[in-house]
């Protein structure tokens, strides 16, 4: 999709209902679409490139999630340290790590893959 500021709320939607399909917790779903739309956010915000592309991945006991953007990362502007009351940003990739599993982040010359893992929580109020 294009690394525009509307497709993160897109892909967010795009991946609730995916998930909505497989019989997993809630919460499991909210913190999908929690990741999915900072990895994505800091894509657009951050790499400078024009395009941002999603997978989603249902294995026995996690979700993966992939988001690549083809850019090369533009420096950040001055902000106060992530871990200060007066920061405006920078959290993002702590909040994911919080929620995940795993996360992996590879850059190269043809942009930037991120790899976050989350557990399956079942869903124990749906009939099987």
């Amino acid at each position: 999709m294009p690394a525009l500021p509307e497709t993160a709320p897109v892909l967010r939607r795009l991946l609730r209902r995916a998930i909505s399909r497989w019989e997993v917790a809630e919460e499991t779903g909210e913190a999908v679409a929690l990741v999915v739309t900072e990895l994505a956010g800091n894509a657009i915000r951050h790499s400078g490139g024009t395009d941002v592309a999603v997978l989603l991945s249902r294995h026995q006991d996690r979700i993966v999630l992939q988001v690549k953007d083809t850019g090369c990362w533009l420096p950040r502007p001055p902000c106060a340290a992530a871990d200060s009351e007066e920061a405006c940003g920078g959290r993002g990739l702590q909040l994911v790590r919080a929620y995940t599993t795993h996360c992996t982040v590879t850059s190269g010359p043809s942009g930037t893959l991120v790899v976050a893992e989350l557990p399956v929580r079942p869903d124990l109020g749906r009939a099987a």
